[in-house]
């Protein structure tokens, strides 16, 4: 027992000593003094106390390390480098004192002996390396310094027992990685073959062609003007490649090689007129060119990505661009299995480990709950006043907390209320309320605390809670009186503190008290979770900072090739942390303005010559060089994720966690160090991600489980202690069976005699269960039914009622028509009604539409006839479906009673559909303008509704509906839960950004933001007034040395900034043309020097800023009136506008709440995230990291909204799911042990035998038999396959001759030897037994069209290697040799297992989509393609890409952003002037097109923003938070089932070998054997189910009892297979079961088992009565034959003694 806290006693040495060796260095025992003191020391609780917070200690000073230039010499530096040496030395120490105290190697309890000993011994050992001479401080070295942190580990015992449960789940995740393995090889190979050196062509132009040869390409033949037949590809050729870095501009053809042609321009984005597909350098191509299949390595990497679903629609578009649009399939069937399915099962492993581990290590203290703010009860009070007794009375009573509850709700409402620009008035009295709140909420505690007094106040912990938010407002109420300034940040994070008061909702609303409590009960499992996290992220973030500290610095945006990064010789002090971008020039050049071409804008600088001290990032050290020439360009580009320092590398690795962009920061990674750096992220996305964050969604799946189910819980255990405990039926006796049953039972009880559990066997079944039953129609008219009530063997109630108060119950006309809608093809044809009318809506799109002039009026003649046909048909449809519905009225009748039509909420929804469709239809069809017609697009959408009809005629589909509808109250009190959190931080965002993420931007691309210094100005002076001052005109240049304003330039810049009137222009002129120049240092680098540009103002500019400071400065220095300008850059004259982000901001609640949703979702959220902390004030211009402490608000909301939250949907639907299964399959009367037997009972329906070959008789192919059903010979080829997989993966782009054909002789080798391998299978077991095997079958195809693509290569110059991929395939055979991989096998049986639901799942997740992409296409099928997020793939134009788009969405990719660009109001009327053909864009409130010829205009702008949200916003919480996590109901569900199988009396295995056993004894699968072979079958099994393993005696007694304490009914000498393994499954593991369970399992197997036509035939014999038949007959055979035998024995001693006799008489006679 273990002792009371506070009373524990100190340890004597003894106890200390345990487990400890009894020499320490082979010197030291245990009296030693030395060694004495040293075990005292380090194994007190003070010293681990200690270590861990020098840990803490030494993680805080390696967190102040950073890669910062001249770090080592500050103040900070010199502190950690002297920390270093400190931290070392006492780690030595510690070591040295754990290995005196505890020994070094040798015996168990040595200091090597604990890994985390091993680990602590390899760091301190390379930390001392680092002390060598000659050694240095070497990154490596440095690099392991961040494994110190992992030991805090083992100093706190909760994270110690979640890394003991993570081990102990590591070898099922270990199979899990095989899995995802072979899937990466399948998938490898073939994105290899198909996709290689693909990813990098795009279109280019040829920029040096031969002389006559400049149209080429323009035509499809060459041979015209400007492209002569003779014209070749020079042999330098210059490629002048088109478009930027995106997908867009890549391609399928025409290649290259076909020039002069025009050439094939492939199944993908074909390259305009004049353009070749060209392949171009990786780093030039989209993600760098890191995505590709280029070889087995690159494609794994890219695969990878895919299955993370981040940035994989990019690469899938490139592929579709340079490939075919037909490759989508690939990619869906990656996400699918590796995404949904592999990803899941990861999941799966921990949930079951981690609750496996829960409810074996939960002890008293664990079960002890966190404090939750709930009230508690009434408290006890003693009223010594009558003040007191008056509060007490307020406080108690419901009207006062009803009261306080509106008041709370008011609270919130206008706290939401504030938005940006508000008016004056509005502020002013949202304060006053808020006073009047603050008062009354003070008032209530006061209340409160004279009625209850001090203590009673405080029992309630939610007036603690309510104590404090109070406490908060007195201080801002208190500040905000101090502080004149209301929008202090301090006073808007204080102001935040009056939302808590909504949580005392919790105290009325019971659904938001549950899930606070459930994420309450959740944070003592994520406590320790989260330390883990915390440790890993931190681990990470250090090996970050080492390996990418400073190195994210781009220069390619200026466009010279040579820029790069630099900080000068002799700048080391004044270059900023990331340094800025330099271009080399030449001595001549210095002091002259030097202009690159093709740098961005025509920008260059001043060439300057530096000297002195160089900074070398490498050796962090400055070093001398003797004199350098560099152009500053400006400031670099540094990525917004970084590993800079420890701020900044904590929010990078937190965004990789999330999965956002965490692929770009890999390019960046990879691009700036080397490739192998993306084994950095791998890793950290697979053990944060999928692990870590995996387990905290099992933490709360495992918490969830009982939300709501407290009060039920209790009733059913109730119920299960009163009847689950008491036995549930007394097995029948074996008379009960009728004339049928058996006349003896034999006695059931083990090898010591002990009785047996007693369970109803087959052979004690009641005889009617084998024999004909009633008809279903015999027995409804036995209890009365009505006949003509009764259709089709089913009963129709509603028949029994009136119909319209016209049709009686046997109207003549009601019957027959409820004849024919209740006939199966009656079914039928409505079912092909619906899928024709389903496939019309799918081909009507957009294209039909004949919306001039964008779509044309005369379509071509096929397609107009196709939509003439459409129109009827839908009209037909309609009428069809109105006629259907009042059948079904008139039969059911409407609404009045039982069974009517509408009682049933399908046909609720029919009706809709179809009143809706008559409305459209009348609309239609009316007198009304064709303007007024525009309500009819709004109410044909309805149509796409239709096919939901399906829902209710399939049966799985319908169970998964029907578990979504039961899951619907759960979701809306989780979506409510939701809504209540994002108000709360919505209202915080208000009170943080309002106003606030406006910024100016050039109106050229508004998207980005002006950088001040880079126009010239200040970054105070960036303001709204500046943005728009003269309607956003604007100027700036370069001033030359010898501009009078030269002085006034951006110091860094060297750009000013000058006004524009608006209207009013710049009037520049190059004056100075400069001198062209070709670098010395790099041929292909070119510019000019000495260009100079003059500019004057024009006439209005003059006017407004004569006076100005800048204009006066220029008269004076030129002279009045002369206010000329020189420039040694081009000028810019340019227009800004100050905007909001186009989808997000913070100004109302709205907004704000919209923002968080698409952030809870976790796409966009870095973008806003890295806005706010640009943030400065309202109308000021956002500087970049401004506020960079602000990305903590974004952090925590992604931890509560996203990771709690969010997933809450996640728990609610897969406990529903739960709920529903187990109604379904188990009752609460029955104990465990019932449970598994009806489990085991369940398991043994799905037995099936399978039909084996037959030995063969003829000597040669029995000889070839032995050979192929060898496990070595399937070893052998199993080898092989693996081989060929390997070569087959060899292939890479770029390959040589030689090498490719190896491969192909290679390959042709491996297709032999398995076209040998089948034909030796096919001679050994026939064509018949050969193709019975599925993997006999699959292999014979792989062999036929591996044999096909090789004659295809060699008769012809096509190249057959798509035949090829599917020998890849055959990796899966692996599978059938690996049974005691029992981890794996349960992997592969949990998705065979799944595969049923999750097609059930699958469908109706189809059926949502196919409605989704009929809503879409009739609601933003005409949207404007603005090339953001909607292009040419993602659009709902098509039913086919709107699929693809939908799927892409379920995923998360970028849905918002497609949301955002489907709400496009802005340049989104497509106008076309009749006269000029000129296109025009405008807004759609502007009025100039609503009156034009409709002719001449189409609207692609939104039907409206607000519906768009609806929809996108919908889709996303329907089929990407609930229809997507009934697929992890589903994998969780069948994995756990799986492992619960494998604990049960008799496993699943055991089935199967005895399935094995039998098939071996029954090759034709006829499921019976002679009765005398059971001995066999019994001895072939393992114990407890068989006798294999026990010695030749024991196996034959135990083999006869056995058999003689089983009831197996003999059929004629012959004995059935399901009734044989339910007799043994049922000795070990059977036991009694209720009526009602009994009837259940008889029911499911009856069909399975013998039927007799009447119950004379019913066996009345056991294959006990059998043996002990042969028994008998052999003990009486033997009786005879001994009988006989002595009968012999007499007759031939009487014989003898008559031949002796008569031999004496002879022998007398002579």
């Amino acid at each position: 027992m273990a002792p009371r806290r506070g009373a524990r006693r100190p340890k004597t040495y003894d106890e200390l000593c345990e487990g400890l060796p009894n020499h320490s260095l082979f010197v030291l025992g245990k009296g030693n003094p030395m060694r004495k003191a040293m075990i005292k020391v380090v194994k007190s609780q003070t010293f681990d106390q200690f270590i861990l917070l020098l840990i803490l200690a030494n993680c805080v000073f390696l967190a102040m390390d950073t890669k910062e230039v001249l770090f080592e010499e500050s103040a900070w530096g010199k502190a950690t480098a002297m920390s270093e040496h400190i931290f070392t030395g006492i780690y030595v120490v510690e070591m040295c004192m754990k290995i005196i105290a505890m020994g070094f190697f040798y015996g168990k309890g040595s200091y090597l002996s604990d890994p985390w000993n091993r680990m602590d011994f390899f760091v301190v050992v390379l930390g001392l390396l680092g002390y060598l001479p000659g050694m240095g401080n070497y990154s490596g070295i440095r690099t392991v310094r961040i494994l110190r942190p992992l030991r805090t580990i083992t100093g706190v015992k909760g994270m110690r027992q979640l890394v003991v449960t993570l081990l102990r789940s590591l070898p099922m995740l270990f199979d899990v990685l095989i899995l995802v393995f072979f899937a990466f090889f399948i998938f490898g190979i073939i994105g290899v073959q198909l996709f290689m050196s693909k990813t990098s062509q795009r279109c280019a132009i040829l920029g040096n062609p031969a002389a006559g040869c400049e149209s080429c390409g323009l035509q499809d033949d060459a041979g015209y003007t400007g492209c002569d037949t003779s014209c070749v590809i020079p042999a330098a050729p210059t490629w002048v490649y088109q478009g930027g870095e995106d997908g867009d501009v890549l391609c399928s053809g025409p290649r290259w090689n076909s020039y002069p042609d025009r050439g094939d321009a492939g199944a993908g984005n074909a390259c305009p007129a004049g353009q070749y597909c060209v392949q171009q350098r990786k780093q030039d191509l989209p993600n760098f060119g890191f995505s590709n299949f280029d070889n087995i390595a690159w494609a794994w990497l890219t695969i990878f990505q895919c299955i993370s679903m981040e940035g994989w629609t990019n690469i899938m578009y490139m592929v579709m661009d340079t490939t075919s649009t037909w490759t989508w399939p690939y990619f869906v069937v990656l996400i699918v299995f590796g995404s949904f399915f592999a990803v899941n099962l990861a999941l799966a492993v921990l949930y079951v480990y981690f609750t496996g581990a829960g409810e074996e290590g939960r002890d008293d203290d664990e079960e002890k709950e966190l404090p939750i703010p709930t009230q508690e009860g009434e408290v006890a009070v003693t009223h010594r006043n009558a003040l007191q007794k008056m509060c007490f009375k307020i406080a108690s009573s419901q009207r006062f907390e009803q009261v306080t509850i509106g008041l709370i709700i008011l609270n919130t409402a206008v706290m939401a209320s504030d938005h940006n620009r508000m008016p004056r008035m509005q502020e002013q009295a949202n304060e006053y309320v808020n006073y009047f709140l603050f008062a009354y909420f003070v008032v209530e505690m006061i209340i409160k605390l004279i009625g209850f007094g001090p203590r009673g106040y405080a029992k309630d912990q939610m007036n603690l809670f309510d104590g404090f938010v109070v406490l908060m407002s007195c201080v801002e109420v208190v500040v905000g009186f101090i502080s004149s300034d209301n929008g202090n940040n301090y006073l808007s994070v204080l102001r935040t503190f009056r939302l808590l008061r909504v949580f005392k909702l919790a105290r009325s609303w019971k659904q938001l008290n549950d899930i606070i409590t459930t994420m309450f009960k959740s944070l003592a499992g994520i406590s320790y979770l989260s330390l883990i996290l915390l440790l890993f992220m931190y681990v990470f973030a250090l090996l970050g900072m080492q390996l990418f500290g400073y190195e994210f610095i781009d220069c390619g945006g200026y466009g010279i090739e040579a820029a790069n990064k630099n900080c000068p010789a002799g700048m080391t002090k004044e270059c900023p942390d990331h340094f800025d971008c330099y271009a080399p020039c030449e001595s001549s050049q210095v002091g002259q303005w030097v202009t690159f071409v093709g740098a961005e804008g025509g920008l260059g600088g001043e060439c300057v010559k530096y000297g002195g001290a160089k900074w070398n990032p490498n050796k962090r050290t400055e070093e001398a060089v003797s004199e350098e020439y560099l152009v500053w360009l400006g400031r670099s580009e540094y990525a917004r994720h970084s590993f800079d320092n420890i701020f900044w590398a904590f929010i990078t690795i937190f965004q990789i966690l999330t999965g956002e962009n965490w692929n770009e920061v890999m390019y960046d990674g990879m691009r700036h160090t080397n490739s192998w750096t993306c084994v950095y992220f791998i890793v950290l996305v697979v053990l944060g991600n999928y692990i870590i964050l995996n387990l905290f969604l099992a933490i709360l799946l495992d918490n969830f489980g009982g939300v709501g189910e407290d009060d039920d819980g209790e009733g059913e255990e109730s119920v299960r202690g009163k009847k689950g405990s008491r036995p549930s039926s007394r097995a029948k006796s074996l008379k009960d069976g009728g004339a049928g049953a058996p006349s003896a039972i034999p006695s059931i009880k083990d090898e010591k005699g002990n009785k047996l559990k007693s369970y109803n066997s087959m052979a004690a079944w009641k005889t009617e269960d084998f024999v004909s039953k009633k008809s279903n129609l015999e027995k409804l008219k036995e209890q009365g039914v009505d006949p003509k009530h009764i259709l089709y063997g089913k009963h129709v109630p509603a028949l029994k009622h009136s119909s319209l108060y016209i049709f009686g119950p046997h109207n003549p006309l009601r019957l027959a028509i409820a004849k024919v809608i209740y006939h199966k093809y009656f079914e039928y044809f409505i079912i092909g009604v619906i899928l024709i009318s389903s496939i019309i809506l799918a081909v009507d799109g957009p294209a039909y539409s004949k919306d001039a002039p964008v779509y044309d009026k005369d379509l071509p003649n096929l397609q107009d006839k196709l939509k003439t046909v459409m129109d009827i048909m839908d009209t037909v449809f309609l009428f069809f479906f109105v006629f259907e519905a009042m059948l079904k009225v008139i039969v059911r009748g409407f609404i009045a009673h039982e069974g009517a039509y509408l009682r049933s909420a399908w046909n609720v929804l029919d009706f809709i559909i179809v009143i809706v469709g008559l409305i459209a239809f009348g609309i239609e069809y009316s007198d009304g303008s064709s303007r007024d017609l525009m309500a009819v697009r709004a109410l044909r959408t309805f149509r796409a509704l239709r096919p939901l009809r399906m829902a209710s005629r399939a049966q799985g589909m319908k169970v998964v509906v029907n578990a979504l509808f039961s899951a619907v109250p759960g979701i809306t009190n989780v979506a409510f839960v939701c809504l209540l959190f994002y108000v709360i931080f919505g209202i915080l965002g208000l009170n943080l950004f309002m106003g606030k993420m406006y910024y100016c931007g050039d109106a050229s691309n508004i998207a980005a933001h002006l950088v001040p210094e880079s126009v010239g100005v200040l970054d105070a002076a960036m303001t709204r007034a500046w943005c728009f001052r003269d309607d956003g005109a604007h100027f700036h240049y370069c001033p030359a040395k010898t501009d009078p304003l030269y002085a006034s330039r951006n110091e860094w810049t060297s750009v000013l900034d000058l006004p524009r009137a608006s209207g009013d222009a710049w009037t520049c002129s190059k004056t100075t043309a400069g001198t062209g120049f070709t670098a010395a240092w790099d041929v292909e680098v070119s510019g000019t020097i000495g260009a100079e540009w003059t500019c004057t103002p024009g006439a209005d500019t003059v006017t407004a800023y004569a006076s100005g400071a800048e204009f006066t400065a220029l008269a004076a220095a030129n002279g009045a009136g002369d206010y000329t300008i020189k420039s040694t850059c081009e000028p810019k004259a340019y227009q800004t506008a100050w905007v909001n982000p186009r989808d997000y901001d913070f100004d109302n609640i709205g907004h704000s709440m919209l923002s968080l949703f698409e952030m809870a979702t976790l796409e966009g959220w870095l973008e806003i995230m890295y806005h706010g902390a640009d943030t400065t004030e309202i109308d000021l211009q956002p500087i970049r990291d401004n506020n960079p402490y602000y990305c903590l608000f974004f952090a925590f909301f992604i931890i509560v909204g996203s990771f709690f939250v969010m997933n809450l949907f996640v728990g609610v639907t897969i406990d529903k799911f739960n709920e529903m299964k187990e109604k379904q399959e188990k009752s609460v009367f029955l104990t465990d042990e019932q449970q598994s037997w009806v489990t085991i009972q369940r398991l043994l329906v799905g037995i099936r035998l399978k039909k084996t070959a037959n030995r063969p008789l003829n000597r040669m192919r029995n000889f070839i038999y032995d050979i192929v059903t060898s496990r070595r010979f399937e070893s052998l080829i199993l080898t092989l396959i693996m081989v060929n997989i390997v070569v087959m993966s060899m292939t890479h782009a770029d390959m040589s001759e030689d090498f490719e054909q190896g491969l192909f002789l290679v390959n042709c080798g491996f297709a032999a030897i398995f076209c040998v391998e089948a034909i030796m299978k096919l001679i050994a077991f026939k064509p018949g037994g050969y193709f019975r095997d599925p993997w006999n079958t699959f292999d014979f195809f792989v062999v036929t069209l591996s044999v096909v693509g090789i004659a295809v290569t060699l008769t012809t110059d096509i190249s057959a290697t798509y035949l090829s991929i599917i020998r890849v395939f055959r990796v899966a055979r692996i599978f059938r040799l690996i049974p005691k991989a029992k981890g794996l096998k349960k992997l592969f049986q949990t998705l065979l297992y799944s595969l049923p639901a999750l097609t059930n799942v699958g469908a109706v997740l189809f059926l949502f989509f196919f409605i989704f992409a009929v809503l879409g296409m009739n609601l933003f099928g005409k949207v404007r393609i603005t090339g953001n997020f909607l292009n040419r793939y993602a659009n709902f134009e098509t039913f086919g890409f709107s699929m693809l788009t939908l799927f892409r969405m379920a995923t998360g990719e970028a849905w918002n952003g497609i949301m955002h660009d489907c709400m496009i109001t802005k340049d989104c009327v497509y106008y076309q002037d009749p006269a000029t053909g000129d296109v025009t864009y405008y807004n759609q409130e502007d009025s100039f097109w609503q009156d034009l010829d409709e002719d001449t205009y189409t609207n692609q702008c939104t039907p409206h923003p607000v519906g768009a949200i609806i929809f996108f916003c919908f889709f996303c919480i329907l089929c990407a938070f609930v229809m997507l996590n009934l697929v992890i109901a589903v994998i969780l569900d069948n994995f756990q089932n799986n492992s619960k199988t494998s604990e049960l009396g008799v496993s699943k295995e055991d089935m199967m070998h005895f399935t094995d056993v039998w098939m071996r004894l029954d090759p034709r699968a006829t499921y019976y054997i002679p009765a005398e072979k059971l001995p066999r079958v019994i001895g072939a099994m393992d114990h407890p189910v068989g006798t294999r393993g026990l010695s030749k005696r024991e196996a034959k007694t135990k083999c006869m009892h056995v058999i003689m304490t089983v009831d197996i009914p003999n059929h004629d000498g012959k004995i059935h297979f399901l009734e044989t393994l339910h007799a043994l499954t049922g000795r070990i593991a059977g036991t009694e079961l209720p009526e009602s369970e009994e009837v259940k399992v008889r029911d499911s197997m009856v069909d399975r088992l013998p039927t007799f036509d009447n119950a004379k035939d019913v066996p009345k014999f056991t294959a006990a009565h059998f043996h002990a038949a042969l028994y008998v007959q052999a003990a009486v055979r033997g009786y005879m034959q001994r009988y006989r035998m002595r009968e012999k024995l007499k007759q031939a001693e009487t014989r003898a003694e008559e031949k002796r006799e008569a031999a004496e008489a002879r022998k007398a006679g002579k």
